[in-house]
């Protein structure tokens, strides 16, 4: 990714605090000319430092979605990893091993790199609103950078929380060593009611849509999106009145729509598609815009067959044989998301979503990352109805209008004749519709299903696992031994080291 570098005048390490401000920034329509080596008394004084400083957000965003699969479906009984990893990758297959059976430990870099990629976003937000409100800059464009903002400030805060319960909220810089030693865990009632303020600040900020240079940054309705999901899974402002209120509003805007092909959703000239509401932006080439998604979810051994650049496959994401049975017969979207590579005996699959790269010599795609789309919000407001009461009408519209592109048969109240049996329905939908696109493992935490679905679907691969156990994590007593404690993350043991008010989350 395009840099720029801004020298404070003090400078520290908390949880990857490193009080410089960040790195930027994503696809061409978000480039800006970097300056390098000023103040930051000097940098934040004109209306392009302000979007420079914004862009650097985006590029935080690209860099934490490149590999946030592995907390986010990894976690889940959608994916696993190829357990051939251990003839090429022994360490980096064991943090995934340990993580899919929910044995992790607090050193893993699996939950430390997260954890310094969402704080240094967190930060990299904090320092241009902290310039902004003494900034004389266009008034506009300053109401819309704050609302990009605290946008993004409580997309990494959402995420956060549901990876690790309570944890530091930061609204301000952290602009001292005293600051830093002396931050603690926030209770996470307080960290979800600053989520709604910021989105709730972003909807009234920004955009419904942009065109031309300004196409892919996030939108009002992209922030209605967030704010729908918080209201979905805050235990403590769970309101599925005002969720459907939301995403009613993105609905009825009339600007998006289920599009005809679902493999039309993955096509790099496809991107920003009338059912896109908010994707990741990457640009293939070797100046570090693009992704590596297919790189890091291809087989073991599969360079030539799945992909063509270098290297030997990740085989990260791999998904599972309870996900590949989860289709129903004549399924379109199958094919679409699951491919498989022939490895002597094994046929291993893999997600195929994201297989577009061109170049054998160097390991980049052009392909977005979907963060919501409008699919997604049908699915999701056909549950927020649901839950308050079965609903015989809207609620199977906009499931079956889902199904109906997949090529499959409607259902009715005969199939689905109660509430229960409409809310397994839905999330059956979602987690075919959506897979592979990080939504599974939080689906099952807000659901409160995790512990059923996982305990069951462990025993599922104990009995047959998706590839065979390696020599170095064989199976054991422990493997998929699910309590509520491990629904939470270990936080990282070197962000304890050095924070002495910060507790560790209980493992048993």
């Amino acid at each position: 990714m395009k840099k720029y570098t801004i020298t404070l005048n003090i400078q520290f390490r908390f949880i990857v605090l490193a009080v410089f401000l960040g790195s930027g920034c994503s696809e061409d329509f978000l480039t800006v000319t970097p300056n390098h080596y000023i103040t930051e008394a000097d940098f934040f004084q004109t209306d392009d430092d302000f979007i420079q400083a914004t862009n650097g957000v985006y590029g935080d965003l690209q860099t934490f979605t490149l590999s946030a699969h592995i907390l986010q479906e990894g976690r889940s009984d959608n994916t696993t990893y190829d357990n051939a990893l251990d003839q090429g990758a022994l360490g980096g297959a064991a943090q995934l091993g340990f993580l899919d059976q929910f044995n992790e430990t607090s050193d893993s870099n699996s939950i430390s790199g997260p954890w310094n990629q969402i704080y240094n976003a967190i930060k990299d937000c904090n320092f241009p609103l902290s310039y902004l409100e003494t900034a004389t800059i266009d008034p506009d464009l300053a109401r819309r950078i704050e609302g990009e903002l605290r946008f993004f400030r409580a997309y990494f805060h959402f995420i956060a929380v549901q990876y690790w319960g309570d944890v530091p909220l930061l609204l301000e810089p952290i602009t001292t060593a005293e600051q830093a030693f002396a931050i603690e865990r926030t209770p996470i009632s307080e960290v979800y009611q600053a989520i709604i303020a910021d989105v709730q600040f972003a909807i009234s900020s920004l955009e419904p849509s942009y065109t031309g240079g300004n196409k892919g940054r996030v939108t009002s309705y992209a922030a209605k999106m967030l704010l729908a999901k918080v209201y979905m899974t805050s235990t403590d402002y769970r309101d599925y009145g005002l969720a459907q209120q939301e995403l009613e509003d993105i609905v009825n805007s009339g600007l998006f729509e289920i599009i005809p092909s679902y493999a039309d959703l993955f096509d790099p000239a496809m991107k920003n598609s009338k059912e896109s509401i908010f994707e990741v932006q990457y640009l293939d080439g070797t100046a570090g815009e693009a992704s590596n998604f297919i790189y890091q979810f291809a087989p073991f051994g599969s360079r030539g067959t799945v992909f063509l650049g270098p290297g030997n496959g990740g085989g990260r994401n791999i998904p599972t044989l309870d996900m590949i049975n989860t289709y129903e017969v004549n399924d379109l979207r199958k094919d679409v998301s699951i491919g498989y590579f022939d490895r002597g005996t094994l046929s291993v699959p893999y997600a195929k979503k994201y297989d577009n790269d061109v170049d054998p010599d160097f390991a980049t795609t052009p392909d977005n990352w979907p963060i919501y789309r409008y699919a997604d919000v049908l699915l999701l407001l056909a549950e927020a109805i649901n839950e308050q009461a079965y609903n015989p009408g809207l609620p199977f519209t906009y499931l079956n209008e889902i199904r109906s592109r997949a090529n499959l048969p409607d259902l009715t109240t005969t199939d689905l004749p109660n509430q229960d049996a409409f809310r397994t329905a839905i999330a059956h939908e979602r987690r075919v519709e959506l897979a592979f696109e990080n939504h599974r493992w939080f689906d099952l935490l807000r659901t409160g299903k995790a512990i059923e679905v996982m305990s069951a679907y462990g025993q599922v691969e104990l009995a047959n696992p998706t590839t065979p156990p390696p020599n170095f994590l064989p199976f054991d007593e422990n493997s998929w031994v699910i309590t509520p404690n491990k629904l939470l993350y270990q936080l990282p043991s070197e962000e304890l080291n050095l924070a002495p008010f910060i507790q560790q989350n209980p493992t048993d």
